[in-house]
């Protein structure tokens, strides 16, 4: 293969472009171990750092993860209701899930105070949100206003109840 099948010079193009541009789905790159060091050459594992580069000079919201956790995380996002009661929002996990960011509409009493600290609380047991300003430094224990929306990174603990107050 060729470093322009994912990415191309211009970064404009290529099927990593494509997939993340469309934004529905997790961009995956699959590795073989025999491609990456045919022979010894190393081609592939070149190929890999170029695209890698390529990538990072077109998006500065890359999250890379392993497949296991990309496998945990998608199936989180599937099988986790999210229900809103009124100025809270509660979700309840079949299993735990690191990094869980989900999105909730704030209702339009809080849309102007968005410097409202959000609380969290599992088992009577708190858990620390911190408000951040800008959007790609979202992580853990942390979310931030967007308009009419509040995007929160926390933790998910497995099957039990998470209760998020604004």
């Amino acid at each position: 293969g060729t470093v322009d099948q994912f990415i191309t010079e211009d970064l404009e193009g290529g099927r990593m472009v494509d997939v993340i541009e469309r934004g529905d789905a997790p961009a995956i790159m699959v590795c073989h171990w025999p491609g990456l060091y045919y022979n010894g050459d190393e081609t592939g594992f070149a190929i890999f750092q170029d695209v890698v580069r390529r990538l990072h000079r077109r998006y500065d919201n890359l999250h890379w993860m392993k497949l296991s956790e990309i496998s945990r995380y998608w199936a989180a996002k599937a099988l986790t209701p999210i229900e809103r009661k009124g100025d809270s929002v509660i979700l309840r996990s079949p299993f735990a899930c690191p990094d869980f960011t989900f999105e909730i509409e704030l209702p339009a009493s809080r849309q102007i105070h968005a410097k409202t600290v959000g609380t969290a609380k599992s088992r009577s047991q708190p858990i620390p949100l911190k408000q951040i300003v800008r959007p790609l430094d979202l992580a853990t224990g942390e979310w931030v206003h967007e308009e009419d929306v509040a995007r929160i990174c926390l933790n998910l603990p497995k099957r039990e109840e998470v209760v998020v107050s604004w």
